[in-house]
């Protein structure tokens, strides 16, 4: 019962918010609880699965798994609902001023609650149709909170993303049809035992390579990526904060769980292939951020560049490289959204977020400052940041593994990051103040809560490296070895029971 809470307890709270209309206060409240509830039964989760490495599951209604809907918690999976109930916290309590009234409010918890339930039911399915399922109720949520307020320039601006993703819907449900087709299942486990016993026809892997180019899509990886930079900068700052923060994370999380269970060491080709669009994608990213004149846009560009840092972790496929990029996956969640509300703040502030039309925020407002300029330094990976050691550990396994043009590529893009991020600094936070229409906001509770809230834990995580490196090297020894999870979900190879189809 504990796996499914972190879907439950959301759920439950949005039909509750919307008997609630015409108490905004005390919907508030109820949100807020339930956010804190979750976030304790996410811990409790990760405590058993990421830190003593059990891995806990669930079948539902009974049936057998080759049929039935199984929700799995192991060491990644449960650190990731950690993160996706942190995001969550922290966007709730910035969301009564950063929002714009009265356009972007209505429905605005509701959205909330249900956006964390679909992410964490994607961090905790053990099948492909129900991963599309939860994409899905993500993607739809996320198509109404990039257009509220309607404003011409924002639809037009988040057609593409909607477009885009869905087709990738589309390809993602093709893909999965044809991996049902031709294994008799979409279980995950199950998916790995059979390639590992060879009985697949190539059938298959023509639809687990579609499904997992919609991963790539989903995550930004070059050269699919266009759609991303642009959708995010006209959306109710929150929701582009949630969205940067875990939407691309969730394609990463997909790439991190399904790859390992079904290629192997002896899969060089796909994994050099992956660390090259690894390298592609550092490079690309930074120079689009170098290049943009707006906060958001930046930090837009940011989110693909970091992406290939957590991918370049996945194509070294050893347990330090695994764990180092996993560790980078922490890191960035919790910095980029952090460095999206602070960018919101100076928006909210003065109106806009282009470089130059507010400056001065760093003297008339400092609290946010330090929130914008902690999050920034670790995205640029200066130390003790949590950035510099997941660029340092993914270094250190790169240069081992002989991968050396794309760790090379990893250290100048770090450079040229800092670069962008001195970039907003000196144009918006540096200076005497000007350009402020409302400079109230910046001094606003909540939103502070919410930038501070995850600076601080930016801040904790390279301070605690260790034990945030042990729980990563323990998720990824669990994704190498691949049999504990199988056999967790299955049972032991001879007494499964695959033919049964009933409870």
């Amino acid at each position: 019962m504990l796996v499914s809470l972190p879907v439950l307890i959301p759920l439950a709270t949005a039909i509750v918010l919307l008997g609630l209309g015409q108490w905004p206060r005390l919907r508030f409240r109820v949100a807020l609880g339930s956010q804190v509830v979750l976030l304790g039964v996410v811990g409790i989760l990760a405590y058993h699965a990421a830190w003593r490495g059990e891995i806990l599951t669930l079948s539902m209604g009974g049936w057998a798994p080759r049929v039935g809907i199984v929700w799995v918690a192991d060491g990644l999976s449960s650190i990731m609902t950690v993160l996706g109930a942190v995001v969550g916290l922290a966007v709730l309590v910035y969301l009564p001023k950063g929002m714009k009234p009265p356009r972007e409010l209505p429905f605005s918890l509701v959205l909330h609650q249900v956006m964390v339930a679909s992410v964490e039911g994607c961090f905790l399915t053990g099948d492909l149709f129900n991963l599309f399922v939860f994409f899905e109720v993500m993607l739809t949520t996320s198509y109404v909170q990039l257009t509220m307020g309607a404003r011409s320039r924002q639809l037009v601006k988040t057609f593409p993303y909607v477009v885009i993703n869905f087709i990738g819907g589309l390809l993602f449900l093709a893909g999965v049809g044809i991996i049902y087709g031709t294994s008799g299942t979409v279980n995950l486990a199950l998916l790995s035992r059979l390639v590992a016993e060879g009985s697949l026809p190539p059938q298959f892997w023509g639809g687990m390579g579609l499904v997992l180019t919609v991963f790539a899509l989903k995550t930004g990886l070059v050269p699919l990526y266009f759609w991303l930079p642009e959708s995010y900068p006209e959306s109710p700052i929150p929701y582009s904060a949630m969205l940067a923060g875990l939407l691309t994370k969730v394609g990463v999380y997909t790439l991190f769980r399904v790859v390992p269970l079904v290629f192997t060491e002896a899969d060089e080709e796909f994994f050099k292939l992956l660390a090259g669009i690894s390298a592609a994608t550092m490079f690309l990213g930074v120079l689009g951020a170098l290049g943009r004149d707006r906060i958001r846009q930046i930090l837009a560009f940011h989110i693909i560049s970091q992406v290939g840092y957590m991918t370049f972790g996945l194509s070294l496929f050893s347990p330090a490289g695994l764990a180092a990029g996993l560790f980078y996956v922490v890191h960035h969640i919790v910095v980029k959204s952090g460095l999206f509300l602070a960018g919101g703040m100076v928006e909210r502030i003065g109106g806009s977020d282009r470089l130059k039309d507010v400056r001065g925020v760093a003297m008339s407002h400092p609290w946010a400052a330090v929130g914008f300029f902690v999050p920034a330094m670790a995205l640029a990976g200066l130390p003790p940041f949590s950035g510099f050691w997941g660029k340092l550990f993914l270094a250190i396994a790169g240069f081992r593994q002989g991968y050396w043009i794309t760790t090379t590529i990893a250290i100048v893009v770090s450079l040229l990051t800092l670069a962008s991020m001195l970039k907003i600094w000196q144009a918006s936070y540096w200076g005497k103040p000007e350009g402020q229409q409302r400079p109230e906001l910046g001094n606003d509770p909540g939103m502070l809560a919410g930038v501070l809230g995850l600076a601080s834990l930016s801040v904790i995580i390279g301070l605690c490296v260790i034990p945030v490196m042990l729980c990563c090297e323990q998720a990824a020894a669990q994704l190498l070895a691949v049999t504990p999870y199988v056999d967790a979900v299955l049972g032991p190879p001879s007494g499964e029971g695959l033919g049964e189809l009933s409870p």
